[in-house]
């Protein structure tokens, strides 16, 4: 019998975003299936790793970098096949992770890249101070190739972006407010679909979803793995026809 893989999430970042990853993957997986098929996952929640923005844009990178390494270590020797870093904003450091774990890692970058390709949908990038100014969504071939697709807003708009993260979204305040922003700044760019290029942001598209809006669509690269654990653990039962957005 073969043994089922494992994948591995570096949570934390924030945590309501990677606990609400973590139910996602679940409620994606478990229609019709006994529990032991359910997919195995080892969730690394570690919510002390250092402010992404604030060690991108200040002088203490190496001390996240360091933070990042050490907790990726520990998952890494849980004998995970593959790993999730719960956080885009950490996504600008992966060449700074050691190649044995690198190698692991699941580029939620590049996956959000090849679904934008595969839409062909001018998409707003909602993301973090930190990934616009370090321009993780330019740091990958596939990114660069779907740079046609993502929309970045004016430096007006990003810091307001940066703010619904932070006063709203990490702290697990109503999304109403959230959604109302968001719906406001699609409207101002003339689209109808948005990129969730933070993790926080899944608790929106998960709002979204939740409540069958249907004036909103998004690429949230948490769903499109969710979507497709078969490519991550073995076996995988996956019922979700009614999980697209």
């Amino acid at each position: 019998m073969t043994e089922q893989k494992t994948l591995g999430i570096l949570g934390g970042m924030g945590p309501l975003a990677s606990l609400a990853f973590l139910r996602t993957i679940y409620e994606c997986n478990l229609v019709g299936s006994i529990e032991q098929d359910y997919p195995n996952i080892v969730l690394h929640s570690l919510s002390s790793v250092p402010d992404r923005t604030r060690s991108l844009l200040g002088d203490t990178e190496n001390a996240l970098v360091d933070s990042l390494v050490r907790n990726l270590r520990i998952l890494n020797a849980s004998g995970v096949s593959n790993i999730v870093i719960c956080c885009f904003t950490s996504h600008a450091l992966i060449s700074r992770i050691p190649k044995e774990i690198a190698e692991k890692i699941v580029s939620l970058v590049d996956l959000t890249a090849r679904e934008l390709i595969v839409r062909k949908e001018r998409s707003l990038l909602l993301a973090s101070l930190g990934s616009y100014q370090r321009e993780v969504f330019r740091s990958t071939e596939d990114a660069i190739k779907a740079k046609d697709y993502m929309v970045a807003p004016d430096e007006k708009d990003k810091a307001i972006i940066h703010g619904l993260i932070y006063e709203y979204l990490k702290p697990g305040k109503d999304l109403a407010p959230v959604y109302a922003v968001v719906k406001e700044l699609l409207d101002k760019y003339k689209l109808k679909s948005f990129i969730a290029g933070c993790t926080e942001f899944h608790l929106l598209s998960r709002h979204i979803h939740a409540n069958t809006i249907p004036d909103i669509s998004y690429v949230d690269p948490l769903f499109l793995i969710a979507q497709r654990m078969d490519q991550y653990v073995q076996p995988s039962r996956c019922c979700l026809a009614d999980l697209s957005s």
